[in-house]
């Protein structure tokens, strides 16, 4: 799962600097460019803005439910084994208070 989400993330990256690039290509090119040549880039630009919005919102929902998913599982397993999780509790918080008092 972690690979599909690196996957979409990274291709969601790539589609938001392919817009960010077009962005700049439309600021830097616009008084050279006609009025027609413009609309066409700005046309292209919005599809591509309206698709990267699709795919966050995809990627945002995949992850929100991941994460709902691992917190299911964390929860069982401490209703499972409730001993297990104060022991991983206290030594979590022994390394802590450890790592705090070096100075």
């Amino acid at each position: 799962m972690k690979r599909d989400f690196e996957a979409q993330k990274e291709a969601l990256m790539k589609e938001v600097r392919s817009v960010l690039n077009d962005v700049e290509a439309l600021t830097k090119d616009n008084v050279e460019r006609g009025v027609e040549e413009t609309r066409a880039l700005r046309e292209k630009l919005q599809d591509q803005l309206d698709r990267a919005q699709s795919k966050l919102q995809d990627f945002e929902s995949q992850a929100s439910e991941h994460i709902r998913h691992r917190v299911k599982q964390a929860d069982e397993l401490v209703q499972d084994k409730p001993y297990y999780a104060m022991g991983f509790a206290a030594l979590a918080g022994l390394v802590v208070g450890v790592l705090l008092n070096r100075r």
